[in-house]
């Protein structure tokens, strides 16, 4: 990550696919307004414990759910992420194409 003169924070490939999320991530989005429902005073300190308590105590019948939607993160992070790679690909194809249809037009004396 880079900074502006601005100070601005932005990443070189800002249209780079977002990592998938993993099960315990997607159980703790989930989770979180509950718990903050329960108890709207808690600290987020505390609330991350609890969060982590049940994440624990869940059974492999109730942890599955989490997994498999962890698993078609993953499955769209890849099919992005080659989307985005030969994206990336054609956009230098192009840019070698147009130096090398420039540099032949310098060669000939035609520019």
């Amino acid at each position: 990550m880079s900074t502006s003169s601005t100070g601005t924070w932005f990443n070189v490939h800002d249209d780079k696919p977002l990592r998938p999320s993993g099960t315990y991530v997607i159980f703790s989005a989930e989770e979180r307004p509950k718990l903050h429902l329960e108890f709207p005073n808690m600290r987020f300190r505390e609330g991350a414990d609890r969060i982590s308590a049940r994440f624990q105590a869940l059974t492999p019948t109730q942890r599955e759910k989490y997994t498999k939607m962890s698993q078609l993160e993953m499955e769209r992070y890849i099919r992005e992420t080659l989307e985005w790679k030969n994206a990336q690909l054609d956009k230098e194809r192009y840019k070698w194409e147009s130096l090398e249809w420039k540099n032949e037009i310098e060669r000939i004396g035609f520019y």
